[in-house]
């Protein structure tokens, strides 16, 4: 198992409440090779600890727009 790992933080500008909070979280806590997740109604930003070698950012990316939530580029 790999040791090493990223975070990221994305822009969602749509989360605007608890609820999407939560969804997020959920979205992207249930995907292999994710560690964590940190979702802010406040800020927009998810930040995500992940295995590179597990899963992609454009995955991860793919995810929340999936749950409703797309990135900002």
């Amino acid at each position: 198992m790999s040791a090493v790992t990223q975070e990221v933080t994305l822009i969602a500008p749509d989360i605007s409440c608890g609820h999407c909070v939560a969804t997020v979280q959920k979205a992207l806590s249930l995907l292999e090779g994710v560690n964590r997740v940190e979702a802010s109604a406040e800020t927009k930003q998810v930040i995500v600890d992940f295995d590179p070698s597990r899963i992609s950012l454009d995955r991860l990316e793919s995810a929340l727009d999936d749950a409703g939530y797309p990135v900002q580029k």
